[in-house]
Order: C-alpha cells, then sequence, then structure tokens
C-alpha cells in the first residue's frame, strides 16, 4: 500500500487516476485547505501539524512508502495546532524552514525514514508529466 500525501494543484488527482487504473493499493492524507479528497472513501484530512495522526495512520494502513504530490503552503509556525509528535518533531523543521522549502522537505522525508516510511519520486506513476533531456526550443544555450 502506498500513502499519497497530496496538497493543492491538479497534480495529485492525475497521480490519483494513474494509481487507481493500475489497481494499486492507497490512501491519501489529504492536506489541501480545501480538502478536495474527502469524496475518497480512503482519504484522511489532517492538519500540517498533526505529525502523530500522519505517521499513525501511515502505519496502521500498512503503508511502506509515501508519494507527495500537490502545493502545501508554508504554515505561520507559531499558529499551528500541534499534536505530541508535532511538537517532538516541529523545532527540527522550523530549524530547516531557515534553510528554504526544499530543506523543509528533506527533513519531513528523514523523519518519515526514521519511522520506516520510504519516499517515492512523484513522477514515478507518471512520467509522462516531465520532460525528457534535451533542448526543446529553436535557441541553444551556449557553452
Amino acid at each position: 500500500m502506498i500513502g499519497l500525501i497530496f496538497g493543492e494543484t491538479d497534480f495529485p488527482k492525475e497521480i490519483l487516476k494513474t494509481i487507481k487504473k493500475k489497481k494499486i493499493k492507497y490512501l491519501i492524507v489529504d492536506l489541501s485547505k480545501s480538502k478536495k479528497f474527502k469524496k475518497d472513501k480512503k482519504s484522511y484530512a489532517v492538519s500540517i501539524g498533526q505529525f502523530g495522526k500522519i505517521i499513525n495512520i501511515l502505519k496502521e494502513n500498512k503503508c511502506k512508502q509515501v508519494l507527495f504530490a500537490g502545493k502545501v503552503n508554508k504554515p505561520n509556525f507559531s499558529k499551528l495546532k500541534l499534536d505530541l509528535k508535532g511538537i517532538y518533531y516541529i523545532p527540527r523543521i522550523i530549524k530547516a524552514s531557515k534553510l528554504g522549502d526544499a530543506a523543509i522537505l528533506k527533513e519531513i522525508i528523514k523523519i518519515l525514514a526514521q519511522n520506516n516510511i520510504k519516499t517515492e519520486n512523484s513522477l514515478k506513476f507518471n512520467p509522462e508529466l516531465s520532460l525528457k533531456k534535451g533542448n526543446f526550443s529553436k535557441v541553444k544555450p551556449s557553452k
């Protein structure tokens, strides 16, 4: 089973279509503000500060891998509602936030790895959504 951690944009919908087509078992952790996936029976609406709840959902459903897709806005850390694990992990995430958005994501991936949950590439199921290597314009870059 794969855990799909989805935010805003249409990218998560494309991934979900492919996963349903391939009949892969999944569950959705919905981090979108509008709760776009609430109609799906396998969807869990969760706040971004509820790390304990997210990890418990993944473990209870025997998810050994997760996939991130969609946009999640950086929260105001002082107004974030945290659960117990959220309180435990938030200092690491705040420290990473000072290095940028990529550092936050890397820290979250490390936290999941500590809980034996592997992170998959978001283009694993939809490689057609990315460009192949090469030049796609008439103008070629100089050396």
